[in-house]
């Protein structure tokens, strides 16, 4: 789960229109706290503060039902609980307030704290909050941020996260995923390559919009896309060979296989898991390739993307700090903005 945590900001949205009164601000608040499906708000204590005091808001991206009915059960006691709720940030009053708003902290992996810093600056660590994560039995680490939640991040935006739904929606219809699978995949991809989306969004839309044999031939050049787009993001092409396998733009699957090998030999997992997720990569390589040939149904084709994402969310899982590159979905921004300046230097401004 990634943790973001600080106040909503109502109080200032309302200060910056041109109605400032309590019945904006009363408006405001009543559209905000808008839960999906969720709701374990205390309603009265939560409205008595719109105009008193600043709600203060720990948000978790993928934590579980069971765990957020968990938490609220445990946080009842405190007086200053205002209960929980769930968000939607394809909701544009959600992705504000609670997601582009609120600042990233901390990502939670079992028992395991990354301490987020931004941009290589980490002079002056916050030793306080490593100890007390560490007095509840947490193994902390710092991590760079990268250009995340920076100016050169442009996969803040509503069309992004409605595209992030539609591939939570597209997952969790699939034969034997659930919600929860779903939210942890897209997870996984958020952190991986956030583009990762309009492959899988171009891919949902072909799926459900197919009806021939060539709709869904499309879908499956989709699927072969998505592994394509897969390794490119876990293993970019390199002009050298990889323990004498070529991994240039066109060997995507060996690619595949040398991210695997590479997250495999810094952990103690078992020695056949490389052999069992690399012909998993390619057993759907030849899946998605036979179904631009082969006669296709729609069962088939969405087996193999539900294949598909149970085989992704284990190959992030191996390593997923090795899965993430914090400057790299984020490079062509910020070679434009490079060059821009050099640009501006060159002519004297």
């Amino acid at each position: 789960m990634r943790v973001s945590v600080g106040d909503i900001l109502t109080f200032n949205a309302v200060s910056r229109s041109k109605d400032r009164t309590y019945s904006a601000l009363d408006r405001l608040c009543r559209a905000v706290y808008v839960p999906v499906s969720f709701d374990r708000l205390r309603r009265s204590q939560l409205e008595a503060t719109y105009t008193a005091a600043t709600v203060y808001c720990w948000l978790f991206q993928n934590m579980t039902e069971i765990a957020a009915e968990q938490l609220h059960l445990k946080l009842q006691s405190a007086a200053s609980y205002l209960g929980c709720m769930d968000v939607d940030f394809s909701n544009p009053l959600h992705l504000q307030f609670f997601r582009n708003s609120l600042i990233e902290k901390y990502r939670l992996t079992g028992t395991r704290c990354a301490v987020f810093y931004d941009m290589g600056h980490n002079e002056d660590p916050d030793i306080c909050i490593k100890d007390a994560f560490e007095h509840e039995g947490f193994e902390v680490e710092y991590e760079d941020q990268g250009a995340r939640r920076t100016i050169f991040d442009n996969y803040d935006s509503l069309d992004h996260f409605k595209r992030v739904e539609s591939f939570k929606a597209f997952c969790s219809r699939l034969p034997g995923l659930s919600n929860d699978d779903a939210s942890a995949l897209a997870h996984s991809l958020e952190e991986l390559h956030p583009k990762l989306f309009d492959a899988f969004a171009a891919a949902a839309r072909t799926l459900e919009r197919a009806e021939t044999e060539e709709d869904y031939a499309q879908a499956s050049l989709s699927g072969r896309r998505l592994l394509e787009r897969t390794a490119d993001a876990l293993f970019p092409p390199q002009e050298l060979d990889w323990n004498g396998r070529k991994v240039g733009p066109a060997q995507y699957k060996n690619r595949l296989w040398a991210h695997i090998e590479k997250a495999l030999s810094s952990t103690d997992s078992a020695a056949d898991r490389l052999n069992t997720l690399g012909k998993e990569a390619d057993r759907l390589s030849e899946l998605f390739n036979s179904g631009l040939h082969a006669h296709q149904t729609r069962e088939n084709v969405e087996l193999a993307f539900r294949d598909l994402v149970i085989w992704l969310s284990a190959v992030i899982d191996i390593n997923p700090s090795m899965a993430r590159d914090p400057y790299q979905p984020y490079g062509s921004e910020i070679d434009s903005f490079a060059r821009s300046v050099f640009a501006h230097a060159e002519g004297g401004v």
